[in-house]
């Protein structure tokens, strides 16, 4: 073969995975992208549910914001938490306080550090004393709580106000990387799509490392032809190895709410239900899995100095009168419904006359 054939029979085959690429992505794997967090990570696509999204006309402030603005001033309630906190608009549950009960929500997201870590460095660096608030609620979802608060005992940690505003805030994930004929991401999301296709034909189980598919005995979603279906995230299923150490979750606890009841603040602690505990009743088939005792052993255990909100009660419920979306089919979080049940138990513990 020639040096020129031989270029050209290259430049052929390259021609060819382009046009592969492109197809493959503008024709199934964009789709999936551009869809809600365990679409990505599935590579599964979904129907849109009839449930339509909210978009709250008020929206809660960020520290970083707060920072920016030079302005000293103090707030009803400080939110600090994971993924569930800093949800934006129709996701977001500060926002819901602010647009349904009119209280006045600053949101401290401080990159690389779990919330209890975060409230130590704002009350080190002085910013907790300045916003002053009545209330501190803290959050984390169900499956983190055992890593990030039941291993060992946290120690206030050293900080100061521009460090904070240095950490607070991120820019936004993903901007940009699916637009124009061959984006950035093209390439390797096809790679993964393909790969989990081969992972789900060996595991029909799961989508993914990362994803879980099962069937529900009703239906909770109104996505048309998906509604018993669930996807759930793997790490649900956690608490069969990494049981939770509820007396050291809640020494850490009790002792966040120590220092801010020597300031005159009251705490609020709750985990945000992972999904496939929260439909655990509902699954066809279990797979011979006990159901996880997380809820159970935070509402035993003893001494709590703090308010322990229970998210999961007033969810089931809402499940057992047949509720549907109260979390996204393609989401690991709740939906704007979600947030709507669980706020309105949540406020009776900040505004002691709507109990």
């Amino acid at each position: 073969m020639t040096s020129k054939k031989y270029i050209l029979c290259v430049m052929s085959v390259l021609y060819v995975l382009m046009l592969a690429n492109l197809a493959l992505w503008h024709g199934t794997v964009k789709t999936t992208f551009r869809q809600r967090d365990l679409n990505r990570l599935g590579s599964m696509a979904t129907t849109a549910p009839l449930t339509e999204d909210v978009h709250y006309a008020e929206h809660h402030a960020e520290l970083r914001d707060y920072i920016a603005s030079g302005t000293h001033e103090s707030f009803d309630i400080l939110t600090i938490g994971a993924s569930f906190t800093n949800g934006r608009d129709g996701g977001s549950y500060p926002d819901y306080l602010v647009n349904y009960y009119g209280l006045r929500v600053l949101n401290a997201h401080i990159r690389g550090y779990e919330c209890i870590t975060t409230l130590y460095m704002l009350a080190e660096s002085g910013l907790l004393d300045e916003i002053s608030p009545r209330v501190v609620i803290l959050e984390s979802v169900e499956r983190s709580v055992q890593d990030r608060f039941g291993v060992n005992i946290l120690a206030p940690v050293k900080s100061d106000r521009q460090t904070i505003e240095k950490l607070s805030g991120s820019p936004e994930a993903g901007a940009g990387l699916s637009d124009g004929l061959m984006p950035p991401i093209m390439t390797l999301s096809n790679m993964k799509h393909v790969f989990h296709k081969l992972y789900h034909f060996m595991k029909p189980e799961q989508l993914s490392p990362e994803v879980c598919i099962t069937q529900l005995d009703r239906p909770f979603f109104t996505n048309p032809g998906q509604e018993r279906t669930l996807l759930y995230y793997y790490d649900d299923l956690l608490y069969l190895t990494r049981p939770l150490n509820a007396e050291i979750v809640n020494q850490n606890l009790n002792n966040a709410a120590r220092l801010l009841k020597a300031k005159g603040i009251k705490l609020i602690f709750f985990a945000a239900a992972d999904k496939y505990d929260l439909y655990y009743p509902y699954i066809t088939d279990k797979r011979g899995r006990p159901e996880n005792p997380f809820f159970m052993k935070m509402r035993e255990v003893p001494g709590k100095e703090y308010v322990f909100a229970d998210a999961m009660k007033p969810l089931r419920e809402a499940l057992g009168r047949g509720e549907q979306d109260v979390y996204w089919l393609n989401d690991t979080h709740w939906s704007h419904k979600g947030i709507k049940i669980f706020c309105d138990e949540l406020v009776r513990y900040i505004l002691p006359e709507s109990r």
